[in-house]
């Protein structure tokens, strides 16, 4: 590891930020521990980095007179071998004692060649390899509409799971709620903006002018979450927006992103289209149901209403919420979704 070597990731991990020079001292020391990470990994593997820091884009907050990295870290472990040759939980360990949230998806060298929507395009097209050797060779990843939708339904259900919308209803008024709504918008967002060819939460310019205005005002409210928070239904706002936006761009609302597509063969793909088709019937009334009538305790009773017509739940007692059932399919769902993407390789 060489200071040109830190200074280049520094630079290449906030390149989309406004303020990256004032970031410069902190980016620098994420960019060594990047690297530190990196430099462990056997010869015949490749550690590769994604997600908001390979978009140019992670979250630092002002927090007690400095900033603070509030973005996961999203890494990417690919072996030649039949299996890792540094243990995962060993990576996980020291990835750990650095970085507060830490994910790490792992794929075989023939897997990752195939791997396609918008997590092939993270870890291909704009990856970075953290090992030292240049990522392995492969085709560049082209998205389209059908991966934007994935990723809007993914976040629906991750709204769930994270329990949001009941924590709101009970009146939960932290900073790190917020901070999660805040989150969740800015993916709905995101997804919505990539119709247009915009990939980046700061890929403004390109965005229709509301869709920038709109995550311009998450991305000035995230950089100081201590300030008067915004409005947690905003985040029905946005999927009311999303759906429409989407539907128009299909030529009509569209159950799952899996449906004509070359994953809808996979026996995951199948998987989560159910889940999808779920996300979708709910969060399509919960959202219009808001934007009629913007009020948090009449939208708790038109989502039970409608989680039982989803559910088809007829027994006396109550049936387990979409919190619930998202919470317990989470990993499911997280699995299925990456396995979808390489089991398509012979079609």
């Amino acid at each position: 590891m060489t200071t040109d070597s830190v200074a280049a990731l520094t630079d290449t991990i906030t390149r989309r930020l406004p303020d990256a020079a004032c970031l410069s001292a902190t980016a620098s020391e994420v960019a060594g521990n990047l690297l530190a990470i990196g430099r462990c990994i056997p010869e015949s593997d490749w550690l590769i980095l994604g997600g908001s820091m390979a978009r140019g884009e992670p979250t630092w907050i002002h927090h007690h007179g400095s900033r603070l990295l509030i973005s996961d870290l999203d890494l990417l472990y690919v072996h030649s071998g039949p299996a890792p040759s540094l243990p995962i939980g060993q990576l996980r360990i020291m990835a750990e004692r650095r970085f507060s949230t830490v994910d790490i998806m792992v794929l075989s060298l023939d897997q990752y060649r195939i791997l396609g929507t918008s997590l092939g395009y993270d870890f291909k097209n704009l990856g970075i390899d953290l090992s030292g050797s240049g990522l392995p060779s492969h085709a560049p990843v082209r998205l389209d509409d059908r991966d934007a939708y994935e990723i809007l339904l993914y976040y629906v259900q991750a709204y769930y799971w994270h329990g949001l919308n009941e924590k709101w209803q009970a009146g939960l008024d932290t900073t790190q709620f917020h901070l999660l709504v805040n989150r969740m918008c800015m993916k709905v967002l995101r997804a919505t903006g990539m119709l247009d060819g915009a990939y980046a939460h700061h890929d403004l310019a390109t965005m229709a002018p509301h869709l920038a205005e709109q995550m311009r005002d998450e991305l000035h409210w995230r950089a100081v979450p201590a300030r008067m928070p915004m409005n947690p239904g905003r985040f029905w706002h946005y999927v009311h927006q999303a759906f429409r936006r989407f539907d128009y761009a299909f030529g009509g609302s569209r159950p799952d992103a899996v449906r004509l597509s070359r994953y809808a063969v996979t026996s995951s793909g199948q998987v989560i289209a159910r889940h999808h088709r779920v996300a979708n019937d709910l969060a399509r009334e919960a959202a219009a149901a808001w934007v009629s009538n913007p009020c948090v305790d009449d939208l708790a009773t038109v989502e039970r209403a409608i989680w039982s017509r989803v559910t088809g739940w007829t027994g006396s007692s109550l049936s387990p919420g979409p919190a619930a059932y998202f919470a317990k399919h989470r990993s499911d769902i997280h699995d299925h979704l990456l396995a979808m993407k390489v089991q398509a390789t012979a079609i």
